[in-house]
């Protein structure tokens, strides 16, 4: 008599059942899990985008007004005219406030210092500026024109500089989000189709597998039970 130790011990049909379909929840938690990485890699790609937006943006409201500030500067010199100087009051207010909230939205510590490089280089000028209006105003007209197109305009260069150059971060980085965006977007899509095909291959298999092991022993029951033929 054989030794019953011996005789291979089969697996319960149970167990391989279990197995099969902890593989098959295996394959979804692994797909889902992708799919949860891509969306979350997406969303800070798009959240960049949307932070660098209002920096972009406050900067060159910024340059627009202070050109304004410029115009009205120039159109006090020329005329004496009041109104030129309380809308240059109005206009440099405005471009505080722009250049303030460009600090705020900043999103790298390089952003911040150039929008506060271009602040300062900014409230400079308009330092010197209202020296010239207040020359004007003491009756002394020439030199107030001599100082705006002398010393007084190579402060207003260099403030006009730092805000192109604050605006050019700005765009840069604006631009790179722009186009990180729709090139991960691709990638996440051929990624998702790629574990797609993976897992329709391993979940088929795995189905066949099951049905395989589900089936034999009922055909082999099946074979048993029905009458050998004559």
């Amino acid at each position: 008599m054989a030794d019953i130790d011996s005789v291979p011990r089969r697996i319960p049909l149970g167990h391989k059942v279990r197995a099969g379909l902890a593989a098959l929840l295996a394959l979804l938690v692994m797909m889902a899990g992708v799919a949860i990485a891509l969306i979350v890699n997406l969303s800070r790609g798009d959240t960049q985008l949307q932070d660098d937006v209002p920096f972009t943006t406050a900067i060159a409201s910024a340059s627009l007004d202070a050109k304004t500030v410029a115009n009205d500067q120039r159109g006090f010199l020329l005329t004496g005219d009041a109104m030129y100087q309380r809308e240059a009051d109005q206009h440099v207010a405005t471009v505080r406030r722009d250049l303030a909230a460009a600090v705020r939205a900043a999103t790298t510590d390089e952003e911040r210092r150039a929008a506060s490089e271009s602040s300062t280089g900014f409230e400079r000028w308009w330092m010197a500026t209202r020296t010239e209006f207040a020359t004007y105003r003491a009756g002394n007209r020439q030199a107030a024109i001599a100082a705006s197109v002398g010393p007084d305009r190579e402060l207003r260069k260099q403030y006009e500089g730092s805000l192109q150059r604050t605006r050019s971060l700005g765009q840069s980085s604006l631009q790179s989000a722009t186009n990180w965006l729709p090139g991960s977007a691709t990638r996440a899509v051929a990624i998702l189709i790629g574990c797609l095909l993976v897992a329709l291959v391993a979940g088929a298999f795995i189905a066949f597998w099951l049905v395989r092991q589900i089936s034999l022993p009922i055909f082999k029951l099946a074979a048993m039970l029905t009458p050998d033929s004559v």
